[in-house]
């Protein structure tokens, strides 16, 4: 192989396709063969900015284009399982929208699907685990810097999507057919990932709540707070919101341990502050640690060449899923409940 051809299916979660498009025309190994989309404008748009070698309104047109060896398929999650299953089927690896279904039998099927033909599916809320900043972040706790991690939070104040950018619309993400929930899972789903990975353990309950706290009529939530216990006893709480103002937001994690923290603050002002054995204390700008993102598409090359093998797989995407839909569930009995 000597780059990797990519084609981009669907452009609904616009967010992630234009980071992508940027990663591919910047590496020297893969290229952007297709971007495949029924809106021909925004399909057109894509192609043309990241020079994809051609645009086109009709999926199968990417699928089968013999020099795509992976495809992203970032439509809205109701349609990913098809596109999932006719990517798998020609044997091309994926790179899948999050959260990749909208229910548990459709991530059984993903999960049969990408197992049976022998493919790679790598979901999307699990690119943190390429950053810089969570790698540090997971050597940092498995020297024993802080000592046992007791307690993980996470929140994220963030505003409504845009269906594309500069639209006031809010897209795909806030109809409740096309979606899992709505504002807490639109972000909650990486951090969920994030405490799977960063602690090796999995969420064994959970409780909390959802409201609609800015938005009355939105037909979903735009606010939600969960506390999950992993199988080894740390608690973590996630809170995520649409409640900002356009175009204002922060994101910030704290690490207690029983003998250290760590918070980590990556809006705008981009620090974390330590205690513990770090031999500092107090506050740091993350760029004098190195920041960068090593994406996602340099590590489907060194994989897809067998240099590594992959940092997630779909059965990640299935148990973040079942972490999230475990989290409404309790939200709409108002019980704790055990995964």
């Amino acid at each position: 192989m000597d780059t990797l051809g990519v084609a981009l299916l669907g452009l609904d979660h616009w967010y992630a396709a234009h980071d992508l498009a940027r990663q591919i025309a910047e590496s020297p190994r893969a290229r952007l063969v297709a971007v495949a989309d029924p809106d021909e404008r925004r399909a057109r748009w894509t192609a043309e900015t990241y020079g994809a070698g051609r645009w086109t309104t009709d999926y199968r047109t990417a699928l089968d284009h013999p020099d795509v060896q992976v495809v992203a398929t970032l439509t809205s999650t109701d349609r990913n399982l098809a596109l999932v299953r006719e990517a798998a089927a020609l044997g091309k690896h994926i790179i899948s929208v999050k959260p990749m279904a909208l229910d548990m039998a459709g991530a059984d099927l993903i999960v049969q699907t990408v197992r049976a033909a022998g493919v790679l599916l790598f979901p999307l809320e699990c690119l943190g685990r390429l950053t810089p900043d969570r790698r540090r972040l997971k050597q940092w706790i498995a020297e024993g810097r802080i000592g046992q991690p007791l307690r993980f939070t996470h929140t994220l104040n963030s505003s409504l999507p845009q269906a594309w950018p500069g639209s006031t619309e809010t897209g795909w993400w806030t109809e409740p057919a096309r979606v899992p929930g709505g504002a807490w899972i639109d972000h909650a789903i990486y951090e969920v990932d994030t405490i799977r990975w960063l602690f090796d353990s999995a969420p064994v309950s959970v409780s909390g709540v959802v409201a609609n706290k800015r938005y009355p009529d939105l037909g979903m939530e735009d606010y939600g707070v969960a506390i999950f216990t992993l199988a080894g006893g740390l608690t973590a709480l996630i809170e995520d919101t649409w409640t900002a103002d356009r175009g204002y937001g922060f994101s910030r994690r704290e690490i207690i341990g029983s003998a250290g923290a760590i918070c980590e603050d990556t809006s705008s002002w981009g620090r974390v502050s330590v205690r513990g054995n770090f031999g500092h204390e107090g506050w740091m700008a993350l760029e004098l640690l190195g920041r960068g993102h090593a994406g996602v598409v340099e590590h489907l090359v060194d994989h897809l060449r067998g240099e590594v093998p992959p940092i997630a797989t779909v059965e990640d995407g299935r148990a973040n899923l079942a972490a999230c839909l475990a989290f409404y569930e309790a939200a709409r009995t108002g019980r704790t409940v055990t995964l």
